[in-house]
């Protein structure tokens, strides 16, 4: 009899044993992240037992145990310094169905022997208790496949409306970048008129001579990529800047439509790995190499690089403009009612492997920041303040709703916190506030959320 099959034992000891040791290992990577802290405790709590067991009964295989450990080492080691939990969750899964597929098998395996070696009057206590401890495991694997969550933590997308503040968070996070997380970037600027203006450089100068950033025109499009490292881990955040209308419609559908025409427009092969929408470089070589067409198809491109960031982020922000607070009562209500049910529908195509935060950004108009502290008391009551006041509204009561499922909050924020706010007659007449500079509120809290 051959080797292999005289020693089927062996070989079922060690890949239980590897199964079980690499759960305990991947799960200890899984309790490193907040969003996966869960799913890792709950692996540990039902496979630490399993070692104490197949121990004590002999059955544990110390070979299978060691190669368990050092592969799930090496996967947690991976998912920590990529801050790629998302990939980490996913091997748990299918493993862990893999793992109840093997030992259900087994289980049947010594039910059949022993059925074969035992009178028929016991047969049906085996059975049962066979079958009870097969859908015990059915459970515990359905359960452990619904709690394992990651998230793609290293990937920030920032989304909102024109004027509701992404230009100047973006000079508040490039300065937060550079300065504490070794920080750099990457920029594509398509633009005939306002190319130079919509530099980073050339805006950060501006609000140095007390100048706002030049507003986009309708043909403009400008995507940011910051990238930098917290400790070992990779961080990133992108922000896209366009002068069109507010892009909506992001269904999976509607991507399919775009992408088909802008494959036949620039003649791409879909089919090649490079092929990649949600990709800085890849835009940028469709412009470099279709220019007039790339010009064209502004609106077009923008839907397709905003709908693959949506699908490929682990956060995402979404901005709320702090104008509406202050005209809640004329008109503010009715505009933060259609764009909360715009940020429901993305929340709700893009699923629940995500973290989500909505940002209310020029705090400043609501509240005279000057002296508040951003860790303060009094900061966090504003906060709440602001949060009751929006739970009037359906739409975002819907996404509180939905915080039940998935990660989602909300924080307030301002760039400058030494702007004054404006007053009933500065409003509606042409006064102007003092000259804006960088001076954030709370913007440190968004950092907490993103890294």
């Amino acid at each position: 009899m051959p080797y292999w099959i005289s020693n089927t034992a062996w070989y079922i000891k060690l890949t239980l044993s590897f199964f079980v040791a690499s759960f305990i290992s991947s799960a200890i990577g899984m309790v490193l992240e907040f969003r996966s802290r869960t799913g890792g405790i709950f692996l540990l709590a039902v496979f630490l037992p399993f070692v104490y067991v197949f121990y004590v009964s002999g059955f544990l295989s110390i070979d299978g145990f060691v190669f368990g450990m050092l592969e799930g080492g090496y996967l947690s080691f991976y998912s920590y310094f990529k801050n790629r939990f998302d990939k980490l969750a996913m091997y748990l899964r299918r493993f862990i169905m893999i793992f109840f597929v093997f030992t259900s098998l087994y289980l049947i395996r010594t039910l059949v022997n022993i059925i074969e070696m035992e009178p028929l009057q016991e047969v049906s206590q085996f059975m049962l208790s066979g079958s009870t401890l097969i859908g015990i495991f059915f459970i515990f694997s359905f359960i452990l496949t619904k709690t394992i969550r990651g998230i793609r933590a290293y990937d920030v997308f920032v989304y909102g409306p024109s004027r509701s503040g992404k230009t100047l968070l973006l000079l508040a996070f490039y300065n937060h970048f550079v300065n504490f997380l070794g920080g750099q970037r990457k920029e594509i600027i398509l633009s005939e008129k306002n190319k130079e203006s919509l530099k980073i450089e050339n805006m950060l100068v501006d609000i140095e001579n007390g100048e706002l950033p030049k507003s986009n025109l309708r043909t403009d499009l400008a995507i940011y990529l910051l990238s930098g490292k917290k400790g070992f881990k990779p961080v990133g955040m992108t922000f896209v800047d366009y002068g069109g209308e507010h892009t909506k419609n992001f269904n999976p559908s509607q991507y399919d439509i775009i992408i088909e025409e802008l494959d036949n427009l620039f003649k791409i092969d879909a089919s090649k790995p490079e092929h990649d929408m949600g990709n800085l470089d890849f835009i940028k070589n469709l412009r470099d190499t279709h220019k007039d067409e790339f010009a064209e198809s502004v609106e077009k491109v923008t839907f397709a690089h905003i709908y693959k960031k949506f699908e490929s982020a682990g956060k995402i922000i979404f901005l709320v403009d702090g104008d509406h607070i202050v005209d809640y009562n004329t008109g503010g209500k009715n505009d933060l009612t259609k764009l909360f049910g715009h940020y429901s529908d993305i929340i709700n195509i893009f699923g629940n492997e995500k973290s989500y935060a909505i940002v209310v950004t020029k705090i400043d108009k609501y509240r005279d920041l000057s002296n508040i502290m951003e860790d303060s008391i009094e900061a966090r009551e504003i906060e709440h303040e602001i949060y009751d006041q929006l739970c009037k509204i359906s739409t975002f009561k819907e996404i509180v709703n939905m915080a039940s499922q998935m990660p989602i909050y909300m924080y307030t924020v301002s760039v400058d916190a030494t702007m004054k706010p404006l007053t009933m007659e500065s409003k509606y007449s042409e006064m102007q506030r003092e000259y804006l500079k960088i001076n954030p509120w709370r913007v440190e809290e968004i950092g907490k959320f993103s890294f």
